[in-house]
């Protein structure tokens, strides 16, 4: 959702929209910050890594990576069938007894048989 939101993609004003809602608290991981920073850091995307930053930094949690956590993630993605990066968001969230997850993927992937927690894709809100 951040990298949408970031790259102006499909459903990127929704993204805005929703990260501005104050009445929501926002937790997120390594996991993401390993997706979203490394790459515009290196390529010295100031206003990039910025608005991420900007994010991480109003975020209530950020679950680092660990052991724990990746078993969690193991059982979740072998109940699931979930890729191991969306295995780590997901157990992270849950970590975090986290309501809802926001996501721009479509709800036909694995993530949305997810029970722990209810898995929204902006797709659906805004169709």
């Amino acid at each position: 959702m951040l990298l949408t939101a970031w790259k102006r993609e499909h459903l990127a004003d929704e993204a805005l929209q929703l990260l501005a809602d104050e009445n929501r608290v926002f937790f997120s991981s390594q996991m993401v910050r390993l997706e979203l920073l490394p790459k515009p850091g290196y390529e010295k995307q100031t206003r990039e890594v910025s608005f991420y930053e900007t994010f991480f930094a109003c975020a209530v949690a950020v679950e680092p990576l660990s052991a724990e956590l990746g078993r969690e993630a193991e059982k979740l993605g072998t109940r699931y069938g979930l890729s191991g990066p969306d295995a780590l968001q997901i157990a992270a969230a849950i970590r975090h007894d986290v309501r809802e997850f926001y996501t721009t993927e479509k709800s036909t992937k694995p993530m949305f048989r997810v029970k722990e927690l209810k898995v929204i894709s902006l797709h659906s809100l805004y169709a």
